[in-house]
């Protein structure tokens, strides 16, 4: 790094002594950017590997991904052997990861890939420096271009991955990959740039409740009220632009729910990851095949009703498959979606127009709207929830809504403002006495705080928590603030 035109901001390593990143800030532009750090090759390592890549060109294909690394050690042993050479330990475990990098992995931005903190990879085009979205820094650029030849390659390789073709008849591909990152494709035909892809990563372990608390995203009694919400039965809507953390904050709210409840969730490719054992995943699927029927997300809502789901789960609504899952809120049951809005206003407008035509009656019936952005919190960027409101009404001269928390930029924090309407109709029609409800919701948040306070965040710490807690509240909450798991 040239001391004299950047500025180190941060550094880390992806794989502990070997790819690391170096944040660095230009001085000229002020830009932030993301720069990889791979092994060096000696020139004794870089034969062996170039060598080693001459045989594997040379070999009809792989094995199975079992024995992908064995089989690539005595590619490079047979390199060793025809050019008299014998690496240290070190250089052939550069020349390895190199060689499993563009084999197994997915090349130059494999780092990128392994990165926990890029969400997003962007590839614009051959000969362009590819882009990624970094949750502590946002959009940076990267140290790794592309030549055409390694992208048209890695094209090559998504789509196999993908299980999808992709060409001039068929030039947008999109898809999961085996590693469940989201990938959207699309050929010269309709990027004159060439051909572009971005890549979509999703956590194998999804974020908690507990992470959401310990990371300033929601208080620990936002939380508990919404616990309280979804247990009996109050419908919710997260909405928030696009990268805000709608989908991250459904699924932490579905780990709250009562773990033998029978959940379907529809979507258009699988994010959602709940522990649950009547967990129903439903996925669109669209056929470019003759005589293949293509499922839409409209379909399989109108299928979720008839299963006779406890919750049903939409992960993002789009189209006119919010029409029918307004009609599954009007015949009792409870759903949860997201929806692509900067406010509730915004939210509203969109479900009552086309395509999704949702009647201003039924709005309502999608109880809470919790409003999910990304802002800046002193030097860095987070996420947090802005507003959590009860709409009551959608009427001509306007909305309305009881809010109960919003975000102040003051405190950074979760501000309450007021008490819960529906909450009060519950007591109001008998179902829980007012004494239960402050007693449950005092418990429960407790509860959350004593998890974050201990560490307790991972997934099956936060499920196994909340399912003590159905079974005996009183144990359950005992135990955990005294700082152990039930």
């Amino acid at each position: 790094m040239d001391n004299k035109g950047a500025e180190l901001i941060d550094e880390y390593e992806i794989v502990k002594g070997l790819i690391g990143v170096l944040i660095v800030r230009d001085r000229i532009t002020g830009l932030y950017l993301y720069n990889v750090v791979e092994p060096v090759l000696s020139d004794s390592a870089g034969k062996v590997l170039a060598r080693a890549r001459e045989l594997l060109r040379m070999s009809s294909s792989l094995p199975g991904d079992n024995s992908v690394e064995s089989y690539l050690k005595s590619v490079v042993d047979e390199a060793m052997s025809r050019l008299r050479v014998r690496l240290s330990d070190d250089e052939l475990r550069n020349v390895m990861y190199y060689l499993m990098r563009d084999t197994v992995g997915y090349g130059k931005i494999d780092p990128l890939v392994r990165d926990d903190y890029i969400e997003d990879v962007n590839i614009n085009g051959p000969n362009k420096p590819v882009y990624v979205w970094h949750s502590r820094y946002e959009h940076l650029r990267t140290n790794i271009v592309l030549s055409n030849d390694e992208l048209n390659s890695l094209v090559v390789k998504i789509s196999q991955r993908v299980g999808k073709n992709v060409s001039s008849a068929y030039p947008i591909l999109e898809g999961l990959l085996p590693e469940g990152l989201r990938v959207e494709l699309g050929l010269r035909d309709v990027s004159p740039h060439g051909p572009i892809v971005t890549i979509r990563k999703f956590r194998t372990n999804p974020i908690t409740i507990i992470d959401l608390i310990t990371d300033g995203v929601i208080r620990a009694e936002a939380l508990a009220t919404l616990w309280f919400m979804l247990e009996n039965g109050i419908s919710m809507v997260i909405i928030g632009p696009t990268g805000a953390g709608k989908t991250t904050l459904l699924n932490a709210l579905l780990f709250l729910i009562r773990p033998e409840a029978r959940i379907v969730t529809i979507e258009d490719a699988r994010e959602i990851n709940i522990p649950h054992e009547q967990w129903v995943p439903l996925v669109v699927r669209e056929s470019e095949t003759p005589n293949v029927q293509s499922v839409t997300a409209y379909d399989l809502v109108k299928v979720s009703m008839r299963i006779r789901p406890d919750y049903m789960v939409v992960g993002e609504l789009r189209g006119e498959e919010a029409y029918v899952f307004f009609q599954g809120l009007a015949s009792g049951h409870t759903g949860l979606t997201t929806i692509h809005a900067s406010s509730l206003n915004a939210a509203v407008r969109r479900l009552l127009s086309k395509p999704m035509s949702v009647p201003p009656a039924l709005i309502p019936l999608a109880n809470i709207f919790i409003l999910i952005n990304r802002v800046r919190v002193g030097d860095r960027i987070a996420r947090r929830v802005m507003d959590i409101s009860e709409l009551l009404g959608v009427m001509k001269s306007g909305l309305r809504v009881n809010t109960l928390f919003r975000w102040s930029r003051d405190k950074d924090e979760l501000v309450r403002l007021g008490d819960s309407a529906l909450i009060a109709d519950l007591v109001r029609m008998g179902r829980i006495p007012q004494e239960e409800v402050d007693k449950e919701l005092r418990r429960r948040t407790e509860i959350v705080t004593a998890m974050a306070k201990y560490g307790f965040r991972s997934p099956d710490a936060v499920f196994r928590v909340t399912r003590n807690y159905y079974v005996d509240p009183e144990r359950t909450y005992r135990t955990v603030i005294s700082g152990e798991l039930p």
